[in-house]
């Protein structure tokens, strides 16, 4: 018997965790659309109401949206949990259960909600694509990159691949040049809680220093602090983060928080100390990042959002996200507008 639930309380969303990693897994999904990311920004940053969408064959869960909904003027607007953070989200749907997609996104946009979904994974099904959400008008266009990085070996057997000529020169500079300074390059690498303990204010330290010489967004400050702490502890303790941090002698230089899924390690933070980059420490931690990789049995290195020239130099292929916007007119028009007057405010 095939039902679609909606649940909006936390423990009742919380209750479906085991279920939810195994779909998840089954689904070959990314990070962000488990519940560890999911529902840990649901606890610190969400607003609005908890909306996921949980569509089960019998006892087996075999489809899964990861929303939330607020109210934007008059309209309500459906999100990715995670949105506005450089969430990569998706949809879940087993592998043969395609109507199953249909009915979870039916019930989604029920009653003249709006869905806004930014960086959707192209894969899986979507909004509009099956004969019930087909009624609806649906804007789908392409968003941003996620460059990939395919392991076929250590950080050595990368960079003898003839396409990395440019990251083997630049990888070759920075370890003479650390030579000819009399300087030591070592990474430490937390996947328990004691490492991760003892590494955190080497992370803290530089990711303090990187933004106030290039402010971005500080996820370890202000705000987003207390969410980006208890994914880095709760998904250390569970074998889901990985953090990596390089030193030039005992002097931290760079870090990079990993998101592991089976098969992929996802990078969602990482940063370099300004100081130190003429080393480039970011590099030589991508190198030790491949070595574990390979020693551990990963196949791919998503290096997320952003088609950067340093992404660029490591990667071989990229997959494309989406923007989706399905609605009744007059909410997508008034969604819309407020958009361009909050982009307007912020110029």
């Amino acid at each position: 018997m095939r039902r679609c639930t909606t649940i909006s309380r936390l423990d009742d969303a919380a209750s479906l965790h085991d279920a939810w990693v195994e779909l998840a897994d089954a689904c070959g999904a990314g990070p962000f659309a488990r519940p560890l990311f999911a529902l840990t920004w649901w606890r610190h940053l969400g607003q609005g109401s908890l909306m996921v969408v949980a569509v089960h064959d019998g006892d087996q869960l075999v489809a899964l949206a990861p929303l939330h909904q607020r109210r934007i003027g008059p309209v309500q607007v459906v999100r990715w949990l995670g949105h506005g953070l450089g969430t990569v989200a998706e949809a879940l749907v087993r592998p043969g259960h395609d109507d199953a997609g249909e009915l979870l996104w039916a019930t989604a946009a029920a009653r003249g909600r709006v869905l806004d979904l930014i960086e959707c994974r192209d894969l899986g099904p979507l909004p509009g694509q099956g004969p019930i959400t087909a009624r609806r008008a649906v804007a789908l266009q392409e968003r941003d990159v996620c460059p990939v990085i395919d392991v076929h070996g250590d950080a050595e057997a990368h960079l003898a691949d003839p396409a990395c000529k440019r990251v083997r020169r630049t990888v070759r500079v920075a370890r003479r040049r650390l030579a000819e300074a009399g300087h030591t390059f070592g990474v430490r690498v937390a996947h328990d809680p004691a490492t991760l303990e003892a590494l955190l204010p080497d992370v803290r330290r530089v990711f303090d220093v990187a933004e106030a010489d290039r402010p971005r967004q500080h996820l370890l400050d202000g705000e987003w602090a207390a969410f980006t702490s208890a994914i880095i502890h709760d998904g250390v303790a569970t074998g889901g983060v990985l953090v990596l941090v390089a030193y030039v002698d005992d002097v931290a230089a760079a870090f990079d928080i990993v998101l592991l899924t089976p098969g992929t390690m996802s990078s969602w933070i990482g940063r370099f100390d300004p100081a130190l980059a003429a080393f480039s420490p970011g590099h030589l931690l991508q190198c030790a990042g491949l070595d574990w990789a390979d020693a551990h049995g990963y196949t791919t290195i998503d290096l997320l959002l952003g088609d950067s020239f340093y992404k660029r130099l490591w990667a071989g292929r990229s997959y494309q996200t989406l923007e989706l916007l399905s609605g009744p007119a007059p909410a997508r028009a008034v969604l819309t507008g407020v958009g361009r007057l909050r982009e307007r405010i912020r110029a």
